[in-house]
């Protein structure tokens, strides 16, 4: 990985915090992009000392804000001429309906908008790279995507379901953003880290939620170092032995249940009509 610069969202802590560490002692450049600086910053110190990589850096990146986006894309466009793995690992759970400024339910604009803005300022530098990688962390847990109702207008808003639809979104995106990159020589793989329970996703739980979740932990539970383990290992492989737009389980690749053609691209579409909003300089890459 010598050479090779990288950028995980929401590395300042979990599964994320964990591959930016084994990524950086693999010898690439990495920039963890965080929303909070302080604990990024506390993260940087301490994947420093343990690897002795020295190039490690933190970026400030709210994936909720349009703005934070653009000016972490365009920084670091500046910085680098390249960008060879791009982990688009951040996400949030949360128990209140909120819309953003793009007039979209937060959980979905953090953990699927977002990326997929972001995923677009970044093409040139994934260009120049390649062959390079996108690796965008989904879940097993995943479900209940309604395209026409992602802000929960004729549905009441329940915090699982929202999370659930954005897991499904990552997996079905995935697979479009791969068809659509094939010919750039860019890879794109969706991945679950199973069910980790130390990260800090269900702290909105309720008492008898958290307890419910340390029965299922003793039962399916993964530590953060097994959660991290498989988007290290796709970021770092020479070769991944499965398909372009994969979905991917400890170093393994499984069957996706939304694997449907006709839904991605409808999909693809609302997730664009949404972003059409966004204005920039140049028009996104279609």
């Amino acid at each position: 990985m010598k050479e090779q610069v990288v950028i995980i969202t929401g590395a300042n802590r979990g599964i994320g915090k964990e591959a930016a560490k084994q990524i950086a002692k693999s010898g690439a450049k990495v920039y963890l992009a965080c929303r909070s600086l302080d604990s990024a910053n506390q993260a940087r110190d301490e994947i420093i000392n343990e690897t002795k990589n020295k190039n490690v850096f933190v970026r400030y990146l709210d994936l909720e804000s349009v703005d934070s986006i653009i000016k972490f894309a365009d920084q670091f466009n500046e910085e680098e001429k390249k960008l060879d793995v791009l982990i688009n690992n951040a996400g949030i759970w949360t128990k209140t309906k909120k819309l953003t400024e793009l007039g979209v339910e937060r959980t979905f604009a953090v953990n699927v908008l977002g990326h997929q803005l972001l995923t677009h300022l970044l093409l040139d530098q994934l260009k120049s790279a390649a062959p390079s990688r996108i690796i965008n962390v989904a879940s097993h847990y995943a479900g209940g995507l309604d395209i026409d109702d992602i802000n929960f207008e004729k549905r009441s808003y329940n915090e699982t379901i929202a999370y659930k639809q954005t897991k499904q979104a990552n997996r079905m995106l995935t697979r479009e953003w791969a068809r659509r990159l094939e010919k750039d020589n860019i890879k794109v793989y969706s991945m679950t880290p199973g069910f980790v329970p130390s990260t800090e996703l269900f702290r909105e739980q309720n008492a008898v939620g958290k307890f419910l979740l340390k029965v299922f932990a003793l039962i399916e539970g993964r530590t953060i170092e097994e959660g991290a383990d498989t988007i290290f290992w796709l970021a770092t492989s020479e070769k991944v032995d499965g398909n372009n737009g994969g979905f991917f389980n400890q170093r393994k690749e499984e069957k996706c249940k939304f694997d449907n053609i006709d839904e991605e691209r409808r999909l693809w579409d609302k997730c664009e009509e949404f972003l059409s909003k966004v204005e920039l300089k140049e028009s996104l890459a279609k």
